[in-house]
């Protein structure tokens, strides 16, 4: 209640000032995407919405975001290489080499 300006006095409501401070503490959270949106703001302060109590981390969040997008290119890349394997040919079949190929021979 330190925050609260003190030529006020006793003369205001705790709970909406605690309400008011949890809402600017998740506007002023480092990554943008865990902030609210506008609408939300609106809609804590108007009191039709709970404010959320857990603040978490910018690191847990970015954490999170970083291994939902492993999982979405390791998925990617599973699929490209059954794309690629159900293929009739292969790179063998594209460029035959032989260990006695004169190239080598002439390359070492």
């Amino acid at each position: 209640m330190d925050l609260v300006d003190r030529r006020l006095g006793s003369n205001f409501n705790k709970e909406e000032v605690l309400v008011l401070i949890k809402v600017a503490l998740l506007c002023t959270n480092v990554t943008a995407a865990v902030r609210p949106s506008m609408s939300s703001v609106v809609s804590m302060l108007e009191g039709r919405t709970v404010v959320e109590e857990e603040f978490s981390e910018a690191g847990d969040v970015e954490e999170k975001k970083l291994e939902k997008m492993r999982l979405y290119y390791q998925e990617l890349s599973i699929s490209k290489d059954e794309q690629w394997t159900s293929s009739s040919t292969s790179a063998a079949d594209l460029y035959p080499v032989t260990l006695d190929s004169s190239y080598l021979q002439k390359r070492g």
